[in-house]
């Protein structure tokens, strides 16, 4: 695995068990996907981004490296980012998690040919796996694929790919289409890194709410003229009592709010322009160790929340004559 990677795995969390148990079902999780990837020599990195970590408690990075089989460790490199960030970005109080700024930071700093933004509790399934051996991904699309959720209180512990594909133990949703090939998307986001560049990665303008955000991700690969396309293999759900899936006829107000933010805006018009700058890249680095780096809080690193040279006056019927006037 010493090879340049070809996919990069971009992965978000907290420290404090938000969702739920998260530690020991990400662990369990990551610790398939490499396994799999690793034995079809897949050359792979993993982006871990730790999101504004709870003081006082361990590390993600700290806990992962002491439970991650020690032949994994040089694959993955997690950057810790100072909990100011996310106090000065959010323009919601409620909510706890920038989780697409989050990945941002991950897809950033990338290396591999590809770039996957996923989640912790996605698994990869063995044809997608097969898939991406074949090594015939093609830049400059986006590449999506369907999610099948697992039942809720199925046994995680040792899944296994007959496990997985067993009909029985999936929850019935309605399969992505044409021509966004949305719905959860933000299990399965797949791209060439200069795609991902070009785009500017995810909407980081908007900040009321997390959810959308992937959905909006679509809409503007699609306004550049991006190609979408369903990779024709699935991935696998770990369902949870957090998961939207489930929390949402169940949460209350303040929760969903806390979980998701405002979910009634316009993620499906909205298109969105980050600044050159986007996934904090002015943070100040902070080496910790081989393979943790903190990212610390710089007010030069946060993105402006608007941009005068980019309202448009009225009578402009073009974007060439807005950016002449």
């Amino acid at each position: 695995m010493s090879s340049p990677a070809y996919l990069s795995l971009v992965l978000t969390g907290r420290n404090d068990d938000y969702g739920g148990p998260f530690v020991p079902r990400f662990f369990r999780v990551l610790a398939f996907n490499l396994q799999e990837l690793t034995a079809r020599q897949i050359p792979v990195e993993v982006r871990l981004v730790e999101w504004s970590p709870t003081p006082g408690r361990p590390l993600l990075a700290e806990r992962l490296l002491e439970t991650l089989p020690s032949r994994w460790h040089d694959l993955v490199t997690t950057y810790v980012v100072d909990p100011q960030y996310q106090e000065v970005l959010s323009l919601n109080p409620r909510l706890r998690y920038l989780e697409f700024f989050a990945k941002n930071v991950g897809v950033r700093r990338s290396t591999g040919r590809f770039i996957l933004t996923t989640n912790t509790d996605t698994l990869l399934s063995q044809r997608l796996l097969d898939l991406l051996a074949k090594d015939k991904l093609v830049p400059g699309r986006v590449y999506r694929a369907n999610r099948i959720d697992l039942k809720l209180g199925l046994d995680d512990s040792g899944l296994t790919h007959t496990i997985l594909d067993n009909p029985e133990n999936h929850v019935p949703r309605r399969p992505i289409r044409p021509p966004l090939y949305a719905g959860a998307a933000g299990d399965f986001l797949l791209s060439d890194s200069d795609t991902f560049q070009t785009l500017r990665g995810f909407n980081e303008v908007y900040r009321l709410a997390r959810l959308g955000i992937d959905h909006n991700f679509l809409v503007k690969a699609r306004s550049s003229s991006v190609p979408i396309e369903d990779i024709g293999a699935p991935v696998y759900h770990i369902s949870h009592t957090t998961s939207f899936q489930v929390a949402r006829n169940i949460a209350s107000p303040d929760e969903a709010t806390a979980l998701w933010g405002k979910r009634d805006w316009n993620q499906h018009e909205v298109i969105y322009h980050n600044p050159e700058n986007w996934g904090l890249a002015d943070a100040p680095e902070l080496p910790l160790n081989d393979r943790t780096i903190r990212l610390r809080f710089d007010w030069r690193a946060v993105p402006p929340l608007t941009e005068l040279r980019r309202i448009v006056r009225s009578g402009a019927t073009t974007p060439a004559q807005a950016d002449a006037r």
